[in-house]
């Protein structure tokens, strides 16, 4: 675009000089005289004023308002940063196009598809066994281990203890547990194995006597008895079951109360337990046994990932889909995710879009004047060169009106 516009100046001083010279053979020629010189002048002025944007037209310092971009580097930045801030980064911009996203809907609509729940696996299994080998080096396993065991040792285990047992005994949560052991229990003495083997401890357990007179009479009384045992066990356990205020369920609140604040207050449990603590830290069978796991848990893993097909990247792909399916048939809870996006979205921008801004107008500051007045000659320059070209045209129109102006005022009569 420079060469075509300075070939037109330089086309029209060809012209105006040829003109020029033959003019006093041709008169017409005055005209094209006339308007080559009126291009030229025009080609010329906005070459001067193109040049200006960019730097000092023909190496000129003295000339004022030239070099216009690169002296006011730092206002362009910063205008141009509020720019970027008041209308690509206002919290209402930014809420409208996510809320036009809508980014609950497209995350389950992307993890429904295979390939890109595939994607995400692979690349969860290749951060796995990038951990592996991290947490492989003997000096992460010694840190980690020296750091684990110290806020072990300064765990207050027993208050820790008792605040997660206050949690799981208020409103009597803990009886779940208990009538999920006794549920338990009834199954487990209802089974006739179960009787058979309280039988046998009957029979061994039975006096001399009562074991010759069983032999003797064939009376079975060994059986006997534990059908009797097993038929008092399930109507006590029935009864416990049933009744929400008994004498059993009211011991065992009493025991689980007790326990509770002797963790809390007594100094010789407190001991205890921190004692049974540095006792499994201290163990040299325990670290072998946790090592022993680690390893093999780290050993299968990393050959699963290394395998085609990878157990651990079918499963994490399975994961992925089937949470997208759940999310794509639940409306409820992809308007809430887009709900908790909008709602967190304005006060992250505002607090952040400072930020954003700073770094535009720190980088634009930190360019050289030239690399500045490259990028933008780059991007802006083949625009303002039609400046230059209609400069010249237009220029070129005004002289050629302006001579025959001239010459029609000339003829008129005095």
């Amino acid at each position: 675009m420079k060469r075509v516009a300075t070939g037109l100046l330089v086309a029209a001083a060809a012209v105006y000089v040829t003109a020029t010279l033959l003019e006093p053979r041709h008169a017409w020629l005055y005209y094209v005289a006339r308007t080559s010189e009126a291009a030229m002048i025009g080609a010329i002025a906005d070459w001067f004023a193109v040049v200006a944007l960019f730097r000092h037209p023909l190496g000129l310092r003295f000339v004022p308002h030239t070099a216009i971009l690169p002296r006011n580097k730092a206002r362009i930045a910063q205008g141009l940063s509020q720019f970027i801030q008041e209308n690509f980064l206002s919290p209402q911009a930014v809420v409208a196009r996510i809320a036009a996203f809508r980014p609950a809907h497209a995350l389950s609509a992307w993890l429904l598809k295979p390939d890109n729940a595939g994607v995400l696996a692979r690349y969860a299994s290749r951060f796995l066994a990038y951990g592996l080998g991290v947490l492989d080096d003997a000096r992460v396993r010694a840190f980690l281990l020296r750091n684990l065991e110290a806020g072990l040792r300064r765990a207050d285990l027993a208050a820790l203890g008792a605040d997660v047992l206050s949690v799981l005994t208020e409103h009597k949560r803990h009886h779940e547990l208990l009538d999920a052991a006794l549920g338990a229990l009834d199954d487990l003495v209802s089974r006739e194995d179960t009787r058979r083997l309280i039988a046998e401890e009957v029979r061994r357990s039975a006096p001399r006597y009562l074991k010759a007179l069983n032999d003797a009479l064939h009376l079975r009384l060994d059986e006997r008895a534990a059908l009797r045992i097993v038929e008092i066990a399930l109507r006590k356990l029935s009864e416990v079951r049933r009744d929400r205020d008994h004498e059993l369920r009211r011991r065992f609140d009493a025991f689980v109360a007790r326990f509770v604040a002797d963790l809390r207050g007594s100094p010789a449990l407190r001991e205890r337990v921190e004692r049974l603590r540095d006792e499994l830290l201290e163990s040299p069978a325990v670290a072998d046994y946790v090592g022993g796991l680690w390893r093999q848990f780290r050993d299968w893993l990393a050959a699963d990932v290394a395998e085609e097909p990878s157990a651990t990247r079918t499963r994490l792909s399975a994961l992925a889909s089937g949470f997208g399916a759940r999310l794509a048939s639940d409306p409820a809870i992809l308007q809430w995710i887009d709900e908790q996006i909008l709602a967190a979205a304005p006060a992250l921008v505002a607090e952040h879009r400072a930020a954003f801004g700073r770094f535009i107008e720190d980088q634009i500051n930190g360019w050289q004047e030239a690399r500045l007045v490259e990028e933008l000659e780059r991007n802006l320059g083949p625009d303002l060169q039609y400046i230059r070209i209609n400069g010249t045209l237009v220029g070129g129109l005004v002289g050629l009106s302006l001579a025959i102006l001239a010459q029609f005022l000339t003829r008129l009569p005095s």
